[in-house]
């Protein structure tokens, strides 16, 4: 064990030596350093994939830098009643103490108590909202109350059609084209407001009072354009937080971020509906989910990613656009999140069961398929699909902790109520009809895997862009959080852990594609290797608390411009005189046909860049090639005022979303 001088002494060296290494290997730009740091960078191969780790460094982005976990492990439960749904108190303490979890989605706040009411026979088209005041909402136990604070900190969305008929109904001819499912949202927006306004007030209480609400989950595509709708929207942030201030009303709360498609048109959903508010919601939202198809051609699962990659992409967009737009980026919410295997017909009796079942026949031709052993690896099929689709889209709301304020995976905690057998649940009936014997599922593992991951975000900087890598430093512990995007085993030298061993998390798949896991020590290795679709958190244990020595802030420099077809691809982004920036990164959003080239040629104020080609770059290539460039830039090539140029070697087909330098402000 080290003792505090020889630790301190260790985090010091490898402060100074990160910046000049960096810069050495044009990934970032420091012209400060020891003659013998830089010397000691000069012995490492720098042109080999890398992948450094400053835990004494603390790194903020927008000035935020501790890891909030409510934000992000949170399960699809409201949280009230919590205790009295769940097996024993066992269960309570393995969940909530082991885990760590939070609490997250609630859906539907207002339909079950407007069924409840009548219309106000004096104020016709509104509801008689004197029952709600003699409401007695559950509040929860004090052992409740003191494991999770002064509130659940949830995000709610209501139910479609949840209003009352006699609040009239708005209605667009393709909203209600299906018969089955028709879709309205309310007439009078001033008695829908004041109801939900009333709903929150008096239904709940301060512990379980939702912090987010959006009035209408997924609405019909339809209504986003319609100025009625964000009248609605604007009622509802006028009245409910006149009742309740503490309340955050947003919305769209679209079902999709597949903002590139049809060349970008997908994005005036969301931006049309900001023009419409005027910006005024306090958050903007949307759902983001990766939609798995089976290919038996490849054998492999592709699909229209949303993950990843292309978050970054779709992140990036909502915050350039709204700062060109409103001078200023916008707060987000996603009260939905993950994967799910679809595409096949019939699906079978869960999402991804049908496809499931494809699969397992390849590798077990002979197994029994009424057991209950063959049912669970089915379902640990569709498990790894969904929490690796979680783990990526974490990892990439993790770079964006300041604007996006609620990130919910969709995960369960059983569904057994009105489905045993759906996909999302983390636990399971026995047999799906034992509800004695509840059967813990693979989707737990989300939460197994993010276990005791907190504290100051620290700099991890890595240059494969397959690898998300994320460090946080608490006390004594540096957690580095690695998630594989590519189909290919990636390798990387590592630098910068100062342990002689370290504890690994792997979530993986098997080669029958049902999920894989497993925790081991290891001594700490120069060359760190990730199976292809793997994701490890490594903990390193100092011995004693990681002292931090330096401090950075990465702050996003927009385009003055957003969509832009490849051949205008021409971007202007202003860095403010005087800032002195120890690293940079150009992040480019784009997309192309399937088939045009990927390797985009990229110059920045006329010198052409080194753009990584990404491996997965098959994999996010479906009925587009969708991605985000990740390309890693000398500081001392940066002005204040730059020129950005994006093209392909083949042909100017595909545009080009957005274009932001994210530099690290000493």
């Amino acid at each position: 064990m080290m003792n505090n001088n020889n630790l301190h002494c260790k985090l010091m060296k490898l402060t100074v030596a990160v910046s000049s290494v960096l810069a050495f290997a044009g990934i970032a730009g420091c012209s400060s350093g020891s003659d013998s740091a830089t010397a000691s960078a000069r012995i490492i191969d720098w042109s080999q994939p890398h992948l450094v780790v400053d835990p004494g460094t603390t790194r903020a982005i927008g000035g935020i830098s501790e890891l909030d976990r409510k934000v992000y492990f949170s399960v699809c439960d409201p949280g009230a009643g919590f205790e009295n749904r769940i097996k024993d108190d066992a269960m309570y303490d393995y969940l909530v103490n082991e885990l760590d979890i939070s609490f997250g989605r609630l859906l539907g706040p207002v339909k079950w108590t407007a069924k409840s009411l009548k219309e106000d026979p004096n104020r016709p088209g509104y509801a008689d909202i004197e029952p709600l005041k003699k409401t007695k909402p559950q509040e929860g136990s004090e052992k409740f109350r003191q494991d999770f604070g002064s509130n659940l900190d949830v995000a709610a969305h209501g139910f479609h059609n949840a209003f009352p008929e006699f609040m009239g109904q708005f209605t667009t001819e393709l909203s209600m084209k299906d018969e089955k499912h028709p879709q309205w949202i309310p007439e009078n927006i001033d008695a829908a407001a004041e109801l939900a306004a009333a709903v929150f007030k008096y239904t709940y209480t301060d512990f379980t009072r939702p912090r987010y609400y959006e009035p209408v989950n997924e609405p019909h595509w339809s209504f986003f354009g319609e100025q009625h709708m964000a009248d609605w929207h604007l009622k509802m942030k006028e009245k409910v937080k006149e009742a309740t201030p503490e309340v955050q009303v947003g919305g769209l709360c679209m079902s999709v971020s597949y903002f590139y498609k049809f060349n970008y048109r997908s994005f005036q959903g969301i931006s049309s509906f900001v023009e419409n508010t005027k910006g005024q919601m306090d958050f903007y939202s949307f759902h983001t989910y990766d939609y798995l198809r089976w290919h038996e051609d490849k054998n492999e699962l592709y699909g229209r990613l949303q993950s990843g990659l292309t978050l970054e992409g779709s992140l990036d967009l909502v915050q350039n656009y709204t700062m060109n737009s409103l001078g200023r980026e916008v707060e987000v919410v996603i009260s939905e999140h993950g994967g799910y295997i679809g595409g096949h017909d019939p699906k079978g009796e869960f999402d991804g069961e049908a496809v499931a079942s494809i699969i397992l026949k390849q590798h077990y031709p002979d197994a029994d398929l009424s057991s209950w052993e063959y049912e669970m690896k089915k379902r640990s099929i569709a498990s790894f699909g969904h929490v690796s689709s979680c783990i990526a889209n974490t990892l990439g709301f993790m770079d964006h902790p300041h604007t996006v304020k609620k990130a919910v995976p969709f995960l369960l905690i059983n569904t057994w109520s009105w489905d045993p057998k759906y996909y999302a649940g983390l636990y399971v009936p026995k047999d799906y009809t034992d509800k004695e014997e509840w059967v813990e599922s693979d989707m737990a593992l989300f939460y197994r895997f993010f276990r005791g991951v907190s504290g100051r975000r620290v700099k991890a900087l890595c240059s494969d862009p397959d690898l998300q890598a994320r460090a946080f430093v608490d006390g004594s512990q540096l957690f580095l959080v690695v998630n594989n995007q590519s189909f290919e085993e990636e390798s990387v030298n590592l630098h910068g852990i100062e342990t002689d061993s370290i504890q690994v998390r792997r979530f993986g798949r098997n080669a029958d594609f049902t999920t894989s896991y497993a925790e081991e020590t290891m001594d700490t290795p120069e060359v760190l290797q990730v199976a292809g679709r793997e994701s490890l958190v490594i903990i390193a244990d100092y011995g004693q608390p990681i002292q931090e020595l330096a401090k950075v802030n990465e702050v996003n420099y927009y385009a003055t411009e957003t969509i832009k077809p490849v051949k205008e691809a021409t971007f202007q982004i202003e860095i403010p005189a005087n800032t002195e920036l120890e690293y940079a990164q150009l992040r480019i959003g784009l997309t192309r046909e399937p088939d045009a080239s990927p390797e985009a040629i990229v110059t920045l104020n006329g010198k052409t860049l080194k753009v990584p080609l990404e491996d997965s770059a098959g994999r996010f290539t479906e009925k587009e090639y969708a991605m985000t460039k990740l390309i890693p830039l000398d500081v001392a090539d940066l002005q204040e005022q730059n020129t950005v140029t994006i093209s392909f070697p083949d042909s100017d087909e595909g545009y080009v979303g957005t274009a932001v330098i994210r530099g690290a402000v000493k």
